[in-house]
């Protein structure tokens, strides 16, 4: 996959999955606060609430380019069971990481672990697409 394709696919999941946590949290579909994180590591606690959106667009940002990399290397496989596995092992470490144990897992997680699967979908066929259709010019 050329790298501009590369960049613009993983930027416009970033913002999707950027905007849905924001709607997620708005709505209260979710029990933390996507930019906790900012306060738990220290990392500019006392910055501008739109600052702290952009770094966490960007970690997700750079998380959705390994998840692309692991993604690229399976894109033989079918994608809809690349994309359970990879979506469902995401939101283990995304979990793990906020509550520090898996415990407290229940229906609450519920709606985050469909977005993670449904954008681990959306990355997995766009790979697939852009793998059968625009690279297959080329290599014939």
């Amino acid at each position: 996959m050329k790298g501009s394709h590369f960049l613009w696919i993983s930027t416009a999941h970033a913002l999707v999955f950027t905007c849905i946590l924001g709607f997620l949290h708005v709505f209260k579909f979710i029990k933390w606060h996507p930019l906790n994180w900012t306060k738990t590591f220290q990392i500019f606690p006392l910055a501008h609430v739109s600052i702290k959106w952009m770094l966490t667009y960007l970690i997700v940002f750079l998380i959705i380019n390994i998840v692309m990399g692991l993604l690229l290397l399976v894109k033989k496989m079918p994608a809809i069971a690349t994309s359970i596995v990879v979506g469902f092992a995401t939101w283990l470490l995304l979990e793990w990481a906020i509550y520090s144990d898996l415990s407290r897992i229940g229906w609450h997680s519920v709606p985050i672990l469909t977005v993670i699967i449904f954008i681990c979908r959306a990355l997995a066929e766009t790979i697939v697409y852009y793998d059968r259709t625009v690279y297959d010019d080329v290599r014939k």
